[in-house]
């Protein structure tokens, strides 16, 4: 099946998100560590909170709330949050296997989307519905990625004028 356009953006992001973290392969666990958290808050957590906030109560309106479909993406995004979290607290040699653990459960649940959830979403919704959501998707992304505190606005927006904050 061919997604639709704004499908097959969430199915971009998908795949950049893998890419990073098979580019990572070779590098220190910290950096390994801390460049995949820093994906997990400001794409991945956003992307998942946007299908939570709009797309997937969409399709519930078409389908079951019990669906399967609707469930196990739920589900997988409560293993994903879990997961990050763990990570955030594993110290020591826990680190690597909590990272590897949040890895490996973004790769199945992108693979899920990409087999089952969204072709049941184009097949529910279809196309033009779809692309209705996307500014309310973007929206709900744009409000779940974290802002920067005052003190790195305040170096950002220096840094910008060419002063050193």
């Amino acid at each position: 099946m061919t997604l639709c356009p704004q499908l097959r953006r969430l199915s971009a992001e998908h795949a950049r998100w893998l890419a990073d973290v098979a580019g990572r392969a070779g590098a220190g666990e910290e950096d390994r560590t801390s460049r995949l958290l820093a994906l997990w808050d400001l794409e991945v957590l956003p992307h998942c909170r946007a299908e939570e906030e709009v797309l997937i109560p969409e399709l519930a309106r078409r389908l079951s709330e019990a669906d399967a479909a609707i469930v196990f993406t739920l589900s997988d995004h409560v293993a994903l949050r879990r997961l990050a979290r763990e990570l955030r607290e594993a110290r020591g040699g826990a680190r690597a296997a909590a990272r590897a653990a949040l890895e490996k459960k973004l790769e199945e649940h992108a693979r899920f989307e990409e087999s089952t959830l969204f072709p049941a979403v184009q097949e529910a919704l279809g196309c033009d519905r779809i692309a209705g959501l996307a500014p309310d998707l973007a929206a709900a992304a744009e409000a779940s990625r974290p802002r920067p505190t005052s003190s790195a606005a305040h170096a950002a927006s220096t840094a910008k004028k060419g002063r050193k904050p």
